[in-house]
């Protein structure tokens, strides 16, 4: 499949050490508590029955002193800042709009509270937000407490859209950490929008508080390339603040609406990585993904690091969603089979990273047992109340008999034999589901008095070795694994930009907020700025508005 555009991939990665360790505090912001699995890391000396150790960081690997462990508590909790008030507002519908209508005519009609005429306006703005996003909160939890008090169902009802929620994420990230992109899908116009403007100037439409159409997008987009020159930041300002989604509605209206192809239409107006970036943007995920392993199994070479990125990450459904792209990408003018990419595979590389490979592109790893789930989402009581809040169980959902088991195979595979067994870490590492995973790696500690990282590090070398290692760190926190990945993308002389660009676009409506934070973490700097001191021009504005600047 032809795109219009050439994506020469870098190559290289260094997986030498994965920098500090994960920031003390909770990185998702919300949704588990501080001692979340996976998300937060909590007081490593809390009590707990259950907990689970990983290693996240520190010196390189072969230098990691064995009691640098971070614990885990495995004892997840979400709070009403995130899944309950989303479940809660599902379930309540309309009561829950009411509420929210309630509180903006109440606050209408009082008068600002500020006596600080020199407060800046921005400020002032954001005091009046928080106000009243708490007052709504206050009311929606005195509506959750009277409906647990009045209605036996309505706690069954808030489980099961909870649980909805987490099957939902599951899909999406692989994994039960509350995770958050920068690019959401755009629900309605602020008054203050570049397209209202416009809009009220070319035809007179009245578009601030109304709902997104592709329609008016179009429109100012055609506009913005219509006759000498291009307005670039029209551009920037929809594609960036577009889901993936509507825009392959753009492109279909744009269509319906000219008889013009609007990708036509932005490669003869864009140019450079800024037209790459633009067109990755609009291909759809699993498409983009199978793009990018066939240009670096394709193109002069073989670009291992494209492939250990890909396959080291992404969760069975994303690959199952490539595999099934992939023929049509690859093969565009002739009917290919369904096993090309594993063709590809066997033809372009060899040895135990050809195996590694041929596993990771099945999209076979075990999935979370839903109905599992479902029984471990327990309500949290209060004096043997329901509080609304509910925990997850991981003891229902991690098989610790066979956790040892794994463990004690992967031991005796590697550090208690001459040599080493590559079949069986490749089993080990690409099976288990991803806390199964987890569980594996906490007992391989216990076993051996190393992290699973330290072992693979001593074991293998290579392009398999980067693959196990990608493969761990990914099931461990992805956040991190990518936050290191653009570290290297943009550090040293050159920067590596389609890497770059492939990184930003595929995460930017999954974890980019936790990337950000971690990429802090181990650099002392936001994204937005090395971005800005490493790029320039439209490519530089596009790859800013999508990361964000907070």
């Amino acid at each position: 499949m032809n795109f219009g555009f050439s994506m020469n991939m870098s190559m290289g990665m260094n997986m030498g050490g994965y920098g500090s360790n994960y920031p003390p505090a909770n990185p998702y912001g919300g949704g588990y508590t501080s001692v979340g699995y996976g998300g937060g890391y909590g007081n490593p000396y809390q009590q707990n029955p259950y907990q689970m150790q990983m290693q996240y960081g520190g010196p390189p690997m072969h230098a990691m002193p064995p009691s640098a462990q971070t614990v885990v508590i495995n004892n997840n909790v979400w709070n009403t800042n995130n899944a309950l008030m989303t479940a809660a507002a599902q379930t309540l519908g309309p009561e829950m709009q009411a509420i929210q209508q309630q509180v903006d005519e109440e606050e209408e009609e009082e008068e600002e509270d500020d006596d600080d005429e020199e407060l800046e306006e921005e400020i002032k703005v954001s005091r009046k937000k928080n106000k009243r996003k708490a007052k709504k909160q206050r009311k929606m939890e005195e509506l959750l407490a009277q409906k647990m008090q009045e209605d036996e169902d309505f706690m069954a009802r808030l489980k099961a859209n909870y649980v909805a929620n987490l099957k939902r994420h599951l899909d999406l990230d692989g994994t039960l950490e509350p995770t958050e992109g920068t690019v959401k899908a755009f629900s309605v116009y602020p008054e203050d929008d570049p397209v209202v403007t416009f809009m009220a100037e070319f035809d007179g439409t009245p578009l601030g508080g109304e709902k997104w159409k592709a329609e008016h997008d179009c429109i100012y987009l055609d506009k913005a390339m219509d006759g000498c020159g291009t307005n670039e930041e029209a551009i920037i300002h929809v594609i960036a603040h577009r889901s993936n989604e509507q825009r392959q509605v753009l492109k279909k209206k744009f269509k319906t609406s000219y008889g013009q192809d609007l990708i036509e239409r932005l490669e003869s107006e864009l140019s450079g990585d800024f037209l790459e970036t633009v067109m990755a943007l609009f291909v759809p995920p699993a498409i983009y993904d199978a793009y990018c392993i066939k240009e670096a199994i394709y193109g002069a070479g073989t670009d291992e690091s494209v492939l250990i990125e890909i396959f080291g990450t992404r969760t069975p459904k994303q690959v199952q969603a490539i595999r099934d792209a992939y023929a049509d990408v690859a093969s565009p003018n002739r009917k290919a089979s369904e096993s090309l990419i594993e063709q590809d595979i066997e033809d372009d590389t060899s040895g135990d990273f050809k195996r590694f490979l041929i596993s990771a592109c099945q999209g076979g790893r075990d999935e979370m047992d839903l109905d599992l789930l479902e029984e471990a989402v327990e309500p949290v009581l209060f004096e043997d109340k329901p509080t609304g809040q509910f925990t997850i169980n991981m003891e229902k959902l991690v098989d610790m008999d066979k956790a040892k088991r794994d463990a004690q195979k992967l031991f005796e595979a590697t550090e208690d034999q001459f040599g080493t067994d590559e079949e069986e870490m490749v089993r080990i590492f690409a099976l288990p589901e991803v806390y199964q995973s987890r569980a594996t790696y906490d007992e391989y500690v216990k076993l051996t008095q190393r992290d699973v990282e330290n072992t693979i590090d001593r074991e293998t070398s290579g392009d398999f070795g980067k693959g196990l290692l990608t493969m761990v760190m990914a099931l461990k926190c992805r956040p991190k694994y990518f936050a290191e990945r653009l570290v290297w993308c943009m550090k040293g002389l050159g920067t590596h930009d389609s890497d770059l660009i492939r990184v930003i676009v595929s995460r930017a409506e999954i974890d980019m907020v936790q990337i950000k934070e971690c990429f802090l973490e181990m650099t002392k700097q936001t994204l937005y700025n090395w971005i800005q001191d490493d790029c320039s021009g439209d490519y530089c504005k596009i790859l800013k508005a999508l990361v964000g600047k907070n």
